[in-house]
């Protein structure tokens, strides 16, 4: 059998993996055929360790380790209980309005029944008698299914039943495919999407969950936000009761994760997602505090503070949340961890947040160390794989953030470790990466139509699959002058008859774009394309260091780099780069071309 996965490192009595349960992997699973999925929530507050499919047939399996001792005592009330967890699933299952058939048992090998007392232990408890014939014959457990279900019907009632183990995509294109289930699509709001089921090792990540503090650490395109999402609906649907935040820093990641768990799983009631201003400006209100909106737009980052403050002196220690999930930490300073964390519950509480520090494009860069570092961990998740991108776009990455280690190296400074990460690329072999020098900027605009062009009536691609990257809308030169990029990329779009969007918070990956985005960074970081076209690297201030350079000075090179670092991640299929500097004008335009 094929199992989507029993290697589970949890502390949660729901999750973890139960003594009886590692007896039946151990000595079963080589010998059932068909598929297992573990640690299934298919309505809310109940928790199935395993769910069985074997020719469309499904069975629901719970593992017990019941003591003889214990079973002697609560007999009647165990089993009053048991029954009555089996009516409400059947209750609930009827919401979802699929012809499905499927069946409940409990496997508990520690104590004998007397199967002949009623029914419902007849057909849905095995005991340590049938446990042992189920040992020594597994076509005893076929006895328990219940009927063959429509193909369709039944991958249908999988999306529902766990939709932490999926992953909502744009088009009808995956980019890696998990072959056990067909991928479901899917129109809403005259926008087509495709559900892809996530893959083994993806699923041990979710169920993985530890009380207490957890870092996830790896870098963009390495599904640290698809697990931090899955984890999030997982403990939502397990305690309805409680609730539980998912904050992020800026408002662009926070309606991609709004838009993803709505396609999932609706929104959860007590799940809170918010971006790390918008959260503030909530609290503040739920605390009745006076916000003077004339300040804010006066100086926003000081009237912030002083709403910050006020927030911090008035919850004091008032506990909130059971779960709180930060994706992108790298963005907010310690100061602001510490209070988000310290809304949490005092004990049983999980916190996790995500780590990518050449995402770190904000100016938090200082000792390149991270502020997490003074917090105590229980548990450390590393990404290494790549899922979005094709093997020679991040081979082409991997080269660049290589170069950039020798490079700080080479002027007798280091980075920490783990400050530029590499992955391993799950998907195709895919095309070059391309650099493309011109001579000026009418040649540039020139080049970037003609790509375009090229791409859409050579390579198939569609204007929404294209975005053009470029650091800043405009950029004050030496001379004085100020030069308006996006002005003039625009008019060459309009005179070509390319349609076009601008990318701002409210785009998302899963967003209807009608057109070529055209972006900043700065709103672009979150976002994936299959062909990114990168200009302007011109417009970054400071393109080499030497010996005397100062640490403010390494500082804001470091920035420039985690700035092309976080453009480059946002292709999936194809990356062009047009540049009028040379590489004796620019050390940054030498690390690239030499990480070809």
């Amino acid at each position: 059998m094929k199992i989507y996965s029993k290697n589970i490192h949890s502390n949660l009595d729901s999750l973890r993996i139960k003594d009886s349960e590692m007896h039946f992997y151990e000595n079963c699973i080589d010998s059932l055929s068909g598929i297992g999925i573990t640690k299934i929530v298919p309505v809310n507050g109940i928790n199935i360790d395993l769910m069985y499919i074997k020719n469309n047939n499904i069975l629901f399996i719970k593992f017990m380790d019941t003591t003889e001792e214990i079973y002697s005592i609560l007999e009647d009330e165990l089993l009053e209980v048991m029954e009555e967890e089996y009516c409400t699933l059947k209750e609930n299952l009827k919401i979802y309005n699929l012809d499905i058939t499927y069946n409940l048992i409990y496997i508990m090998p520690y104590i004998e029944i007397d199967i002949e007392k009623n029914d419902f232990i007849n057909n849905h408890i095995i005991d340590n008698n049938k446990y042992n014939q189920l040992i020594n014959d597994i076509s005893i457990l076929d006895k328990y299914l219940m009927g063959k279900n429509d193909d369709v019907i039944l991958n249908l009632f999988r999306f529902y039943i766990s939709p932490e183990y999926h992953v909502i995509k744009k088009d009808n294109k995956e980019n890696t495919k998990n072959k056990s289930f067909k991928n479901i699509l899917f129109s809403k709001d005259e926008y087509k999407y495709n559900s892809l089921f996530l893959s083994p090792s993806q699923i041990e990540k979710i169920n993985s969950i530890k009380y207490g503090n957890t870092l996830f650490i790896g870098p963009n395109g390495s599904s640290k936000t698809t697990i931090l999402i899955s984890r999030a609906i997982k403990l939502a649907k397990l305690y309805p009761k409680e609730r539980f935040l998912f904050i992020t820093y800026n408002k662009q990641l926070m309606n991609d994760i709004k838009n993803q768990i709505s396609l999932l799983y609706k929104l959860p009631e007590n799940l809170d997602i918010y971006n790390y201003h918008g959260f503030i400006f909530k609290l503040a209100k739920d605390l009745n505090l006076v916000i003077d909106y004339n300040k804010l737009k006066l100086d926003f980052s000081k009237y912030f503070r002083n709403v910050f403050l006020q927030v911090k002196n008035t919850l004091k220690e008032k506990k909130i949340y059971k779960g709180i999930f930060i994706d992108g930490s790298e963005n907010f300073n310690e100061e602001e961890i510490n209070f988000i964390q310290g809304i949490l519950f005092k004990s049983k509480n999980i916190f996790n947040i995500s780590v990518d520090k050449s995402g770190d494009i904000q100016n938090n860069i200082k000792s390149f160390k991270g502020f997490w570092k003074n917090i105590t961990f229980d548990d450390v998740v590393n990404f290494e794989y790549n899922y979005k991108q094709t093997k020679k776009i991040s081979s082409f990455v991997n080269n660049f953030r290589s170069n950039i280690n020798k490079y700080i190296e080479s002027l007798d400074n280091n980075l920490p470790n783990d400050y530029y990460l590499n992955t391993k690329s799950l998907r195709c072999e895919g095309e070059d990466v391309e650099i493309i020098f011109v001579e000026d900027i009418e040649e540039k605009i020139k080049s970037i139509i003609w790509e375009i062009q090229y791409l859409v009536k050579q390579k198939g691609f569609n204007y929404s699959d294209i975005v053009i990257v470029y650091p800043y809308n405009k950029r004050k030169l030496k001379n004085g002058n100020m030069i308006y990029f996006q002005y003039i990329l625009r008019k060459a779009l309009e005179e070509s008859d390319i349609p076009y969007v601008y990318s701002n918070d409210e785009l998302t990956n899963l967003s209807n774009k009608n057109g070529v985005t055209i972006s900043n960074i700065y709103s672009i970081n979150n976002l994936e394309y299959k062909a990114l076209i990168l200009c302007q690297i011109e417009m970054l201030y400071g393109h080499y260091l030497n010996d005397s350079s100062s640490n403010n000075e390494i500082n804001n090179f470091i920035k420039n780099l985690n700035m092309i670092c976080t453009a480059l991640t946002c292709a999936l299929d194809k990356i062009i780069i047009v540049t009028t500097f040379k590489e004796e004008n620019s050390d940054i335009i030498k690390m690239i071309a030499n990480s070809l």
